[in-house]
């Protein structure tokens, strides 16, 4: 086939690979440019798929896109892996290192170090206004995505000292163009906040030593007109939907989403994920880092029935340790989860376990350190999008959710504190403690199971009400909605049944 420009997607390596397969001989090569990264290229050749960077006249194979039976490549590589791998590669053909002084006895970071040894940073506990600060996975992938973005990665051979706000300021105007304006103003306030601990914590082995913090007067590009009228038709969207969305309208929209989930095959970490936003309101970040060891089927100080869930202070907004009581319904909901990935799963691969409660089941092929992977974040919106139909990749083309009001994610939040607000008997320190609104300073000194801990710290007998309040409520308008309690693909949720009486 000729060669063609293209979004370069799961889709696109898929149909490489298959031809790769079928073919016979090397003579026929198919080629696939990447619009997003224009230096990408996707080449299937006989029986290997590789990949290539291509720009100034130059070609450079950074690893393969496919395994050859009886082959162990160690160059194999995921499409996100060789968009990072291609960004590095072209940085180093637009941009050459620049000169070292001759007499320079000890040569400064480049940018490239200084990305690695950040990042690192990162990854790390850090003390912070007298007390420990947990690493954030959050706040590690927007930096990763940050520094990857094209016209950052193009300062990797550049040296600190020779950085310059001109360069800095081209860069994010780049970023402007090519990602928008939010992207923008994160982009610059990490490579600020890489360079900030550069100057403070590693001063003299980055050469920044002495260096007045030039970057730190930067600001961010002012957003275009056309961004100006979108961001306003957003918070208009958001307001309005704050009112006109209710316990009602969620109620249908989980009808809708179980047709969906059972007519496009969705998997269960999305369909059962989406149930526990909707009965729990966490955010959708601490939502899909729940761990399974992290699921207690017995609340040993709450009430007969119910479950518990915790995570630890590094997978919450706040950073500090969260439980939410569990009610029937609920831990079924988690339980559901957890038993069809098992049994889907367990008819692909086999006996292999997960971590995680609400588990990818898109685990393969990947890096084997970290092969057990939770259901990323944003595939909780990409399935929003894909019941209205406007997922690039989905199959469906209609909007499953056009009788409904604007909904997103977080707006089960603000739905669940409006319905909770006005219900009788629902104490208003319950509510806030339920949707994690105020973390409370976990005390050092107690021991995290022990009573006191569970009363003070965790306000779990007011969660308990509240959470009893709006699960109740939410049951009620989906069946009002014409729901049927959903039960597992492995096997019916006695739970559920109950829930429902």
């Amino acid at each position: 086939m000729p060669s063609v420009r293209v979004d370069i997607t799961a889709e696109v390596v898929k149909t490489a690979t298959d031809l790769a397969k079928k073919a016979k001989d090397s003579e026929t090569i198919s080629d696939w440019f990447d619009i997003r990264q224009h230096y990408l290229q996707l080449r299937q050749r006989g029986k290997q798929v590789t990949w290539y960077v291509r720009a100034r006249g130059r070609s450079q194979r950074i690893g393969v896109a496919n395994a050859i039976r009886g082959d162990y490549d160690r160059d194999l590589l995921s499409i996100k892996q060789a968009r990072d791998r291609a960004a590095e590669v072209y940085a180093g053909i637009e941009a050459p290192p620049k000169k070292v002084s001759a007499g320079d006895p000890s040569p400064a970071w480049t940018w490239s170090d200084l990305d690695r040894e950040y990042q690192a940073s990162l990854t790390e506990p850090r003390w912070r206004a007298g007390r420990v600060k947990p690493p954030s996975k959050g706040t590690q992938d927007d930096v990763r995505l940050a520094f990857a973005k094209p016209p950052v990665a193009a300062f990797a051979p550049t040296l600190l000292p020779a950085l310059t706000s001109l360069d800095l300021t081209r860069a994010i105007e780049k970023v402007h163009a090519e990602n928008g304006h939010r992207a923008a103003c994160k982009t610059l306030a990490y490579v600020k906040s890489a360079l900030t601990w550069a100057l403070s914590k590693r001063g003299e082995k980055s050469g920044l030593h002495g260096t007045m913090p030039w970057w730190s007067a930067l600001r961010p590009p002012d957003p275009t007109s056309e961004e100006i009228v979108e961001m306003q038709a957003r918070r208009r969207t958001l307001t309005q939907a704050k009112v006109a969305f209710g316990v009602d309208h969620l109620g249908a929209l989980l009808v809708e989403h179980e047709s969906f989930c059972t007519t496009e095959n969705i998997s269960p970490g999305i369909r059962w994920g989406l149930w526990w936003v909707a009965f729990t309101g966490n955010r959708r970040f601490s939502t899909v880092a729940l761990e399974r060891e992290r699921l207690l089927q017995v609340d040993e100080f709450g009430r007969d029935g119910w479950g518990r869930a915790a995570w630890p202070p590094e997978m919450m907004k706040g950073k500090s340790e969260f439980w939410l009581p569990l009610p029937p319904a609920v831990r079924a909901i988690a339980n559901g989860s957890i038993e069809d990935w098992t049994a889907q799963i367990r008819r692909s691969h086999g006996e292999i376990d997960s971590k995680w409660v609400f588990a990818s089941t898109r685990r393969h092929g990947r890096d084997p350190e970290n092969d057990d992977v939770a259901v990323y974040p944003n595939s909780l919106n990409a399935h929003l999008r894909a019941m209205r139909g406007v997922k690039k990749s989905g199959r469906n083309k209609d909007n499953k959710l056009a009788g409904l009001p604007w909904f997103s994610l977080h707006l089960v939040r603000s739905v669940a504190g409006n319905y909770l607000d006005a219900a009788p008997g629902v104490p208003k320190v319950g509510i806030s403690a339920m949707l994690a609104h105020a973390d409370e300073e976990t005390d050092d000194r107690l021991a995290p199971t022990t009573k006191a801990f569970y009363v003070s710290n965790q306000r779990m007998p007011e969660k308990a009400i509240a959470m009893e309040a709006w699960s109740e409520a939410l049951i009620a308008a989906y069946l009002k909605a014409g729901g049927t309690m959903p039960t597992t693909k492995a096997k019916a949720h006695a739970a559920w049944a109950r829930a429902a009486e």
